[in-house]
């Protein structure tokens, strides 16, 4: 698809029809009459809107029983056929539903703070495929950057010593989260995905899939995805840096900043534990998972006895040093 989309005339960044001004130097932006847009909406079909969780979906036209993946709820309100953005392309699942529910009970088994019976008595409502609402960003930067390294010349008195240099890169597949209902913490820990096994939407029957629709637009995205690429820049330049780095500070210039919106494959389970709702993900390529999990009252308590026993034993001990 061409890029029509109203570019900043200083930096060459992407500008959406509400902006004022360019987000990343503050050229004030063109003013056009019918602005051009990169994206397109179609017409969805099937649409729900959870009332637990508020997630807007569309969707399997043959679903008999409605449930909401995000929490487990059934009380979804029909929506009208409404226009919504289309995704560019969408990356098909790979892992089958036996493959993601293992997942899930060796996920629920581990870490040490969890109750012990959490994979037995966990009321596990139904895993999902979710096709899950992303921007895909792109962008060329510069960078500017000082810092402290540990390496410091002969003769020196100092334990450490500032440098300073640049740093050029150009960076793809920058993914930030579109979903009304998914944190930023869960998308971010679900990542990353094959964006090369990517296929165009009409190749995918969307209208017997599960998707949530597109509820952060790109211009609210854009600052996460700046962030993201701050990030990016600070680990590539402490890889410049000899020894060891404190201090990094780097100043980005964005340029050609771009994003796409793309559809992600997740599986998504609502789970309960002593009436308590908890979530978990699964990324539908590679079968990286994250979620919530309760923790146990009992262990933490034991924790904490034991913390005080050993703090009274060390001042019995002191105390009869002391005499």
């Amino acid at each position: 698809m061409p890029d029509t989309l109203t570019r900043c005339s200083v930096c060459g960044a992407l500008l959406d029809e509400e902006d004022l001004f360019c987000a990343n130097c503050g050229t004030e932006a063109p003013k056009t009459e019918q602005p051009a847009t990169t994206t397109r909406a179609f017409n969805s079909k099937y649409n729900f809107e959870c009332q637990g969780c508020g997630a807007s979906m569309s969707y399997d036209a043959s679903a008999q029983t409605l449930r909401c993946p995000f929490c487990g709820s059934t009380k979804l309100d029909e929506q009208q056929d409404a226009k919504t953005l289309e995704a560019e392309f969408v990356v098909p699942f790979v892992l089958s539903e036996g493959e993601a529910l293992a997942r899930l009970r060796e996920w629920l088994g581990r870490g040490f703070w969890r109750p012990g019976d959490l994979a037995q008595a966990a009321i596990v409502t139904k895993l999902t495929q979710v096709y899950v609402p992303f921007w895909v960003f792109a962008a060329k930067v510069f960078t500017y950057w000082t810092a402290d390294t540990s390496q410091t010349p002969s003769g020196a008195m100092a334990g450490w010593y500032p440098l300073f240099g640049e740093n050029g890169n150009d960076y793809t597949g920058v993914l930030v989260g579109a979903s009304s209902v998914l944190t930023p913490t869960e998308t971010s820990a679900i990542c990353p995905f094959d964006l090369g096994a990517a296929v165009p939407p009409d190749q995918v029957d969307l209208a017997n899939v599960v998707y949530e629709q597109f509820r952060v637009q790109r211009k609210y995205a854009r600052p996460l995805a700046q962030s993201a690429l701050e990030d990016l820049e600070r680990r590539a330049c402490t890889r410049h840096v000899p020894g060891n780095c404190r201090n990094m500070k780097v100043n980005v210039r964005v340029q050609d900043l771009t994003g796409q919106p793309a559809l992600l494959p997740i599986w998504i389970c609502a789970y309960r534990y002593r009436d308590r709702l908890f979530r978990f993900l699964v990324n539908g390529q590679n079968g990286q998972c994250t979620g919530t999990a309760p923790t146990s009252v009992k262990k933490i308590a034991a924790a904490t006895a034991l913390a005080i026993a050993v703090v009274v034993l060390l001042l019995v001990i002191v105390l009869a040093m002391l005499r």
